[in-house]
């Protein structure tokens, strides 16, 4: 898995005083890597608008009003807000979506566009069992402290898969959704043969 990782590295320089003499010596702490690999823990599954979300104990999200918010500076936490926040802007209601998208998104002309366009629709159901995703992995091309980039599979009741290309950010304590500014014409969405083995399996949906 190509993958950039941020280590982050502190260095504590302890003073200690004996016999009237000074030690100095730096002491250089790490932490440890970010785990790109490891799911979410204790995860379970809730309908919302046709589609099973995640939900982690640790990674969130813990707080849900229009959008759901509070997830963890994790790789995990990145994951799932990058789940929930693209499902919920696609399926939010006529009457949460602008609501949803407030909190939900990053400013940028991405953002903009998005308005714009969810504006011109109206979504007033669930979505079908037909065309519903089943979120069933993940796979993070970029991870900082950040910002991440990952790719999101989904299988369709055909057994279709999906790639859904996704970048977060971390911004006011918290994983929201950049999306990409219409000029650069990016390619979100792609059909895929199947889901990569070196992907994030989540645990299957109930």
């Amino acid at each position: 898995m190509a993958l950039a990782v941020t280590l982050a590295a502190t260095s504590v320089t302890l003073g200690a005083t004996a016999c009237g003499l000074s030690d100095t010596s730096p002491v250089v702490v790490t932490t440890p890597p970010p785990d790109l690999d490891r799911a979410p823990s204790e995860l379970r599954w809730e309908p919302w608008q046709g589609v099973n979300l995640p939900f982690a104990r640790e990674d969130g999200p813990a707080k849900l009003t229009e959008a759901a918010l509070g997830y963890s500076h994790t790789p995990q936490g990145a994951a799932l807000a990058a789940i929930h926040h693209t499902v919920r802007i696609s399926l939010a209601p006529d009457d949460t979506w602008a609501r949803t998208a407030a909190q939900s998104l990053m400013p940028g002309p991405g953002k903009d566009a998005w308005v714009l366009a969810r504006a011109q629709i109206s979504v007033t159901q669930p979505a079908s069992p037909v065309v519903a995703p089943r979120i069933t992995a993940y796979k993070f091309t970029t991870y900082t402290a950040d910002r991440a980039e990952l790719l999101v599979y989904s299988t369709y009741s055909d057994n279709s898969v999906t790639s859904n290309k996704q970048t977060v950010v971390w911004s006011s304590n918290d994983w929201r959704l950049l999306l990409p500014d219409p000029v650069l014409k990016t390619v979100v969405v792609e059909s895929v043969p199947a889901i990569p083995a070196d992907a994030v399996q989540l645990s299957a949906a109930r």
